[in-house]
């Protein structure tokens, strides 16, 4: 059952946004748009809880690595689908075909940042009071009804309402090596990249979109030492072609609807595979050859053989040469699954969904998050050349010293000895698990049972509202978690389109509460309190 908003002493009621980056600004847009639609009589004060100066783009989208999907995609307004689109091309200097489709990420940021300051400044009209609280939430305390919230600062403050949106974990597989020589913790640590040497050898421990960014970066700084990737199971992401073609979903709704009988019943992870793979056969524009950069890979037998004798370097190159052909339908059809995969893995049974995490996601990663033709031929040199390399079968990664020398010893299932590197980048992205016993926000509100570690990862919310649920499965009332950290949930939080949705779905329920505490307030005024007079 949802809560009631409550109103503060001083008549308001006051709602906490943790984390201003896409999806808080995606709430925060959201729920300023709902307040001028429907006003409400409550005055509201709704707080930004972020250390940082420029609110919008988070940390995520202020660097200068292109964007992974294209532009047509990326949007905050609904109404207007060409948003972004239309406000980079009146951007100077941004005329160039791949600056357009794929632009560097500060651009989405800048955007984000402009379509925030105008939602601060239309806050006033629908009746919100709007401030900003420059701190980190470090604590998070149920007080009674409410919320109370401590910053790095030591100040406390209570809210009504609380919405995280903390955004993805900046712990990497490799975290306990933070802080050692010759260590970069993560491609946000942009500063330390850019002083590595351009004559170091470079290990990079992951081998997925982070690992693509930085090693571009390394390249166009003139690297000239040995690169490699590395990473258990997989190699580099597959290549988009240059051009899109929409498609209908494979997975749509009405299908959903079919096999899970209006979701009276679980669906199992090998129907929803059979159906995948029938999808992608039907919208090939030719047979499935094994050894080809084809996403029914996963379910050929004959494919899974033949990717195995494969060199990666090798792999890499053939899906450069089919993305310059155009012929990559099955990247289009993967990517018709973009609104509807939350619900999908909503509807797997759990046990199914451990089961593709612990065997399938890797696999699934490398072609359902692949990388801009843009991208690809910047790395392609390098990979023809040997510079740049990629491994799987990692095993181990360990620091080695002897007297004045230090470097990473990298060791794989493909022979006894190690790989030397003078310097070692964690590119294995944010681990939630990670960031659920590092966080001191996160880590606090666990212990006190007020947050639930997800075992899939994150932290458990309801899938519809997005409110947490605490050791005991029940929903909270009005607090709320949005974005990366509800992956166990909806799986497909690193999508910009998934977190903004699942925020607006929480600012519109946030403003709902708001009109029901208006109504409840109304019927108190229409009701005498004092007894009936006439006598008197």
């Amino acid at each position: 059952m949802q809560g009631e908003t409550r109103v503060s002493r001083n008549g308001e009621a006051s709602v906490a946004v943790i984390g201003l980056g896409p999806t808080g600004t995606s709430f925060v847009w959201k729920f300023i748009n709902e307040l001028q639609t429907n006003p409400s009589t409550v005055p509201v004060r709704l707080t930004a809880v972020d250390p940082a100066e420029e609110l919008g783009s988070g940390y995520a989208f202020q660097s200068v690595h292109r964007l992974n999907m294209r532009t047509d995609r990326l949007h905050i307004n609904p109404r207007a689908p060409t948003g972004f689109s239309d406000w980079l091309r009146a951007q100077p200097g941004t005329h160039d075909h791949d600056d357009l489709e794929y632009p560097p990420r500060w651009l989405f940021g800048r955007y984000l940042q402009q379509v925030l300051l105008g939602a601060f400044v239309s806050a006033e009209r629908a009746g919100v009071a709007v401030e900003h609280w420059p701190t980190a939430a470090v604590d998070l305390v149920r007080s009674g009804g409410s919320f109370r919230i401590t910053g790095t600062d030591g100040a406390q403050r209570t809210f009504d309402v609380v919405v995280l949106a903390t955004g993805e974990s900046r712990h990497g597989a490799l975290a306990h090596w933070a802080g050692r020589q010759n260590f970069v913790a993560s491609l946000a640590e942009t500063r330390q990249l850019m002083q590595i040497s351009p004559i170091a050898h470079v290990g990079i421990v992951g081998s997925g979109l982070s690992a693509v960014d930085i090693c571009i970066q390394l390249l166009r700084q003139g690297s000239q030492g040995r690169i490699s990737c590395y990473s258990r199971t997989r190699g580099l992401p597959k290549v988009q072609s240059a051009t899109a073609e929409q498609q209908p979903a494979l997975l749509d709704p009405d299908w959903l609807d079919r096999e899970t009988r209006a979701g009276r019943q679980r669906l199992r992870l090998s129907t929803a595979a059979r159906a995948l793979a029938e999808g992608l056969d039907a919208r090939a524009r030719e047979p499935y050859t094994p050894g080809m950069p084809d996403a029914r890979e996963w379910f050929s037998r004959a494919g899974q053989r033949s990717r195995q004798r494969q060199d990666e370097n090798q792999v890499f190159a053939t899906a450069v040469v089919a993305a310059m052909e155009s012929s990559t339908t099955w990247y289009d059809a993967l990517d018709s699954l973009s609104p509807h995969t939350p619900a999908i893995w909503h509807a797997i049974d759990e046990r199914d969904q451990m089961l593709f995490l612990t065997t399938c996601q890797a696999r699934w990663s490398e072609y359902r998050h692949s990388m801009p033709l843009v991208n690809a031929r910047a790395l392609l040199p390098a990979v023809v050349s040997g510079q740049l390399s990629v491994r799987s079968g990692l095993t181990s990664v360990t620091p080695e010293e002897s007297g004045a020398a230090f470097r990473w010893r990298i060791v794989t299932r493909s022979g006894p000895s190690a790989h030397a590197y003078d310097v070692l980048i964690d590119a294995t992205g944010g681990h939630l698990t990670i960031a659920c016993r590092r966080d001191a926000l996160l880590r606090g509100a666990i212990g006190r049972g007020l947050l639930t570690a997800d075992p899939r990862g994150g932290v458990r919310v309801r899938f519809d509202t997005c409110q947490v649920l605490g050791t005991d499965g029940s929903a909270c009332p009005n607090l709320y978690l949005v974005g990366p950290m509800t992956f166990g949930t909806h799986f497909y939080t690193n999508s910009f389109e998934t977190n903004r949705d699942n925020a607006f779905r929480v600012a519109r329920t946030v403003r709902l509460s708001l009109s029901r505490l208006q109504r409840r307030a109304a019927r108190i005024r229409r009701t005498p309190h004092d007894t009936d007079d006439r006598g008197s």
